[in-house]
């Protein structure tokens, strides 16, 4: 009874804990949520600071530039009447340069003009407005203007003014209540406002990590935001780099507020789950004392005494019912005793009979039978003390006819048994083949699912795909989309050994090629970096081939790669028909250092570019012969019509053709391209 207490309170504390876990969780998720959307805010909050105050300095460093006595000491060229004019405006540098980017001006002389590139000096002059950028100069890094100089439009000079940001990032830290470091992605300061120095935040931030982070700076907890500036001119080699403005607001206070409010709700949680516990142990062994009278009762019936006294039969509540329970149990125990005696009685009677009858069938059989039978009698006796005649009044006796009985039974079903589960191993070997036919046709449907369709109505371009599926799912693919230039992008991919993880690892790869082809990566840079991805996922060892083309068709021109896949056909009217001489790749998926190159070709308006797959090309039929590039280039020699559609339709009855019927072991790929004139 002790232990039954003990699971229902243990389980009564257990539900409790669930609750207060689940509860406790649900407010830890709910803070992350608050706590990452407050770090959002606080990122967003400074960056509008950042922009609000970068404009007010540059209005004012835009106001200060037409200072009337600068610009007539930089028409006259009277370079110390500017300089000491640039000292009394808190101006950096000051130059004037051309519309060709030349030099007319510089105040103090050194490369401010080298900050702004001639296309951005034609932009300001064509368009007369004023750009605004940051620039490294001298060790700091400083807010540049770039305007047309003088009243004429369009102007034929432009004035570049350098100022310095001190004064930007005092009134930065100032209303976010810390410290502002403008730094590179290597650490370097060039610019700091606020109580902290910038070597005691290094150590803990990460400037190209743009999120907000909670650290701990001089034994003091402090909150970091870094904001990406990107357009930093003199930040690299080439003119133009990327700065972070790195925030530090300290928050020691709030922390210790959160901590002291954790460790006072785990306290609480913790002193509420004792008490409870407490309680509910309680309450529990008050309920439970008067059953324990008829648990033991129960167990005294249980041994076999059925002379116990049940006590509390007279209560009204449910220890009452279960005492008035046991004393039904002893009476019934009492009344089974005397059935037993009887039974036992009857059982020797039914003894003698069962051997009376077994020596008389024994004489009706023949000679094997009746020594079978009488060796199962002996057997019986023997069970029974040996003696056949004076132990008629042993019930063992027919418990062991019964069980020579029951173990010729068992031996027909084992037999049973074996041939039943002969039959489960055929019938499951068929329910996963089955099964398995399902999973391919549902891949199948897949991988047609993923063909492009048409492409809309276009003067000068027309696309059309091919695709005769193999026997085996192989996990073939063919696309192709216009980009927002208006170029066509064309993919191919075949992996090796077909089968399902052949499809996932196609699918994969597709996926990784169209999502770089959209971030506006060439052919060579798109299957390099789908290269490294599939490499660093690989366990199976497949060979993945890849092949992408972009055809812009106003520039007539193809940029094509391809690893491990065959060269494109250029077919350019009736009979000339060429392969297209590009760099050849092993397949993708091995080595992730592989690094794959591009070809570009001009193309002739109008012709017919046709890509297509080794499955095509190497596909042979029942005899033996394989399709390839011969093959290919008569189909496409022979037509008069070259359209994307024509191509297709062609080359989809040339392989009907030559496979006479026979199963492929590949899918077979084609794509026709046809640039117009």
């Amino acid at each position: 009874m002790t232990g039954l207490r003990q699971r229902m309170t243990t389980v009564a504390v257990g539900a409790v804990l669930a609750v207060l876990a689940t509860m406790a969780a649900s407010a830890l998720l709910r803070t992350e949520v608050v706590a990452s959307r407050q770090a959002e805010e606080d990122l967003r909050l400074v960056q509008r600071l950042w922009e609000g105050l970068l404009d007010r300095t540059a209005a004012a460093t835009a106001a200060t530039a037409g200072d009337t006595r600068l610009a007539a000491a930089l028409a006259g060229g009277d370079a110390r009447a500017a300089a000491e004019r640039l000292r009394v405006l808190d101006l950096t540098a000051v130059a004037v340069v051309n519309g060709t980017g030349q030099p007319l001006l510089s105040v103090p002389p050194g490369p401010l003009t080298e900050l702004v590139d001639e296309r951005r000096i034609g932009q300001v002059l064509a368009q007369n407005y004023v750009h605004q950028g940051l620039a490294l100069l001298g060790g700091t890094a400083q807010l540049l203007l770039a305007r047309p100089l003088g009243e004429q439009r369009p102007a034929d000079r432009v004035l570049i003014t350098v100022r310095p940001l001190a004064e930007t990032l005092d009134a930065l830290a100032t209303v976010h209540g810390g410290s502002a470091f403008l730094v590179d992605a290597a650490g370097t300061l060039y610019g700091h406002a606020g109580p902290l120095a910038w070597n005691e935040v290094r150590p803990v931030v990460e400037p190209e990590r743009a999120e907000a982070r909670r650290v701990t700076v001089a034994e003091r907890i402090h909150d970091v935001h870094a904001l990406r500036l990107p357009g930093v001119a003199g930040a690299s080699p080439d003119g133009a780099g990327t700065l972070f403005l790195v925030m530090a607001r300290e928050t020691t206070l709030v922390a210790m507020a959160d901590s002291l409010l954790d460790t006072t709700t785990i306290l609480v949680v913790a002193g509420v789950l004792a008490a409870g516990t407490l309680g509910v142990n309680w309450y529990f062994r008050r309920t439970f004392r008067p059953v324990y009278a008829s648990m033991s009762a129960l167990s005294a019936l249980a041994a076999g005494d059925t002379s116990v006294a049940v006590l509390g039969a007279e209560r009204n509540d449910e220890a009452g019912q279960l005492a008035r329970t046991v004393e039904v149990f002893r009476d019934r125990s009492r009344a089974l005793q005397d059935a037993e005696a009887r039974r036992a009685r009857h059982w020797l009677r039914q003894q003698a009979f069962i051997r009376k009858q077994m020596l008389r069938l024994a004489e009706t059989l023949p000679e094997q039978g009746r020594h079978e039978l009488l060796a199962d009698l002996a057997r019986i006796e023997a069970a029974s003390g040996g003696r056949a005649d004076d132990r008629a009044d042993d019930p063992g006796a027919l418990a062991v006819a019964f069980e020579v009985m029951a173990e010729r039974v068992r031996d027909q079903h084992a037999a049973l048994d074996s041939m039943v589960r002969q039959l489960q191993a055929a019938l499951n070997t068929k329910t996963e083949l089955l099964e398995l036919q399902k999973q391919f046709e549902i891949a199948r449907r897949m991988q047609a699912a993923m063909l492009p369709s048409d492409l809309p109505d276009s003067p000068d371009l027309e696309a059309a795909g091919l695709m005769l599926q193999a026997a085996e799912f192989d996990g073939s693919f063919y696309d192709f989309f216009l980009t927002e230039e208006g170029t066509l992008v064309v993919l191919l991919g075949q992996v090796s050994g077909g089968g399902l993880a052949a499809g996932f690892t196609t699918v994969t790869a597709r996926a990784a090629v169209r999502t770089l082809a959209g971030a506006g990566l060439g052919p060579a840079a798109c299957l390099t970096g789908a290269n490294r991805l599939l490499a660093a996922d690989n366990a199976a060892g497949l060979c993945v081939g890849l092949a992408m083309g972009v055809v812009a068709p106003r520039a007539r021109r193809l940029v094509f790669a391809a690893a491990g896949m065959p060269e494109p056909f250029l077919a350019r009217r009736f009979g000339d028909v060429v392969d297209l001489a590009v760099a050849a790749h092993p397949p993708l998926g091995l080595d992730p250092a592989l690094t794959v190159g591009e070809s570009g070709v001009e193309l002739p308006a109008p012709s017919t570019l046709v890509f297509c797959n080794t499955g095509l090309l190497e596909g042979a039929n029942r005899f033996g012969v394989a399709f390839d590039r011969q093959r290919m280039g008569d189909t496409l020699g022979s037509l008069d019509n070259l359209s994307a559609g024509s191509v297709t339709s062609a080359v989809a009855a040339a392989l009907a053709e030559h496979a006479g019927g026979a199963a492929m072991d590949h899918d077979r790929l084609c794509v026709a391209v046809r640039v117009l004139a």
